[in-house]
């Protein structure tokens, strides 16, 4: 190794060790070209000052100065001037739980908070009430951002807070909080780093809040208006008041109710008998019936009408009545040709029942006169709902016959009108109209004997 140096054309043998000799292709400088070669290098970079702007950092000349604050320089992530406190953009929520871990490492001692307790049981809460950092006083030294172990407390690039008055340095919690995405744009690499950990703490602490307690203050106005939207959207329409009628208490809503269905019910109820104006609706359908049951068994060619089957008596009087009334027009067209006398034994106790009691007779004995008539007659039908009996073809309708003349509503209508027979006396009624149907059979089938 010894013999290989000593061979090299390029070094010199010193006391020191070994010295290499670098050729830089420059001719010797004389007495004076130093000097000018020097102040070259100055004029050129005077020049490049004034006439050229760094572009590139490679660059070794040029402009430095930024045109502040019209050009601002991209600040690095880790940057710290002073701190700030974070709160959740969605539900307002502070990540500070008020631990008093800044408070305690903090060198010149400049942050002071308060912890915050439930107005109910008087029990403090994970949540800051108050927040005060004098940033007059504060080093930016961030210890307190290293420190916080619900990453709530950062350091912000904000540096532009000159001001003449020494006190407005003093920042409350309100200017302190800053959204969770106001940090994420200035560092998004160190919130990456604690995104999740951060907002899992958040979550659990606001379990234990109270309704707004530890909510930003920028933030519980609108955290109220969106709690009054949701319960809007919840509730239950409000039901229309119809035009006629709005009642403001129960009393009058149910007088408008029942107005109401007493309007419909007569919309719905048939037109009353125009002889007689039965009030009853019971004892007007007994009688319609009863007619038309009589007009069917008169118009029939031998075979027995059968009972209406699409009508639908609401009680039970009328569906009894009805029932009987068939019975009693089927009986009648299998009788002898002999007419039934009406039944005199009857005495009804309501001027009602009579009149019903009277007509179901005299149809009877006019659906017996029809049967002996001749087969290819046209029988008539009732001329008018007031006698409610139809008259066969060749019958004298000049001088009525005493049971028409006792069933003419003309005599009878008037004191009925203002009559109101009862639930009684329209079942009376129909058994008997029907007991007289029977009478009559009967007394036809002993003549044929």
């Amino acid at each position: 190794m010894t013999t290989e140096i000593e061979q090299e054309t390029s070094e010199t043998q010193t006391t020191r060790g070994k010295v290499y000799v670098i050729d830089r292709g420059r001719t010797k400088l004389r007495a004076g070209q130093g000097l000018l070669t020097g102040l070259d290098v100055v004029f050129r970079h005077f020049r490049d000052a004034l006439t050229r702007k760094l572009e590139k950092p490679s660059q070794q000349t040029g402009v430095f100065t930024v045109q502040y604050p019209e050009e601002r320089l991209k600040l690095p992530e880790a940057f710290r001037n002073f701190p700030i406190l974070l709160y959740d953009d969605e539900t307002g929520h502070e990540l500070c739980t008020s631990c008093f871990q800044c408070q305690r490492i903090c060198p010149p001692q400049v942050i002071h908070m308060t912890q915050a307790r439930d107005p109910s049981t008087g029990k403090p809460v994970p949540a800051v009430a108050e927040f005060l950092i004098e940033y007059d006083a504060c080093m930016s030294c961030g210890l307190c951002a290293e420190v916080c172990p619900f990453d709530a407390i950062k350091m912000d690039h904000e540096f532009e807070y000159s001001t003449d008055v020494h006190g407005g340095l003093t920042i409350n919690k309100a200017a302190l909080n800053r959204p969770i995405s106001y940090y994420e744009k200035i560092a998004p690499t160190f919130w990456a780093e604690v995104k999740d950990s951060a907002l899992k703490k958040l979550q659990g602490n606001m379990k234990r809040r109270p309704d707004l307690i530890g909510v930003a203050p920028q933030m519980v106005e609108k955290i109220k208006a969106k709690r009054a939207e949701i319960a809007a959207a919840q509730a239950p329409a409000p039901v229309s008041a119809t035009p006629d009628a709005a009642p403001a208490d129960k009393a009058a809503r149910l007088a408008a109710a029942r107005a109401r269905a007493a309007e419909k019910a007569a919309e719905t109820t048939p037109a009353p008998a125009t002889d007689a104006a039965l009030a009853d609706k019971a004892a007007r359908l007994a009688a319609i019936r009863t007619a038309n049951a009589a007009k069917k068994t008169e118009t029939g060619a031998g075979e027995p009408a059968a009972p209406a089957t699409d009508a639908a008596p609401t009680d039970k009087a009328a569906r009894l009545a009805a029932i009987r009334a068939a019975n009693a027009a089927k009986k009648t067209e299998t009788g002898a040709s002999e007419p039934a006398a009406p039944a005199t034994d009857a005495a009804p106790a309501d001027k009602a029942a009579r009149l019903a009691a009277i007509r179901a007779a005299n149809a009877a004995k006019k659906a017996a006169e029809g049967a002996f008539a001749a087969s290819g007659a046209d029988v008539a039908p009732a001329p008018s709902a007031a006698e409610h009996a139809p008259v066969a073809e060749g019958a004298d309708v000049s001088s009525p016959s005493p049971a028409t003349q006792a069933a003419d509503p003309t005599t009878d209508a008037a004191p009925l009108a203002g009559s109101m027979p009862t639930d009684k006396a329209a079942r009376l009624a129909a058994i008997r109209a029907a007991n007289a149907a029977k009478k009559a059979a009967a007394q036809n089938d002993g003549s044929e004997q």
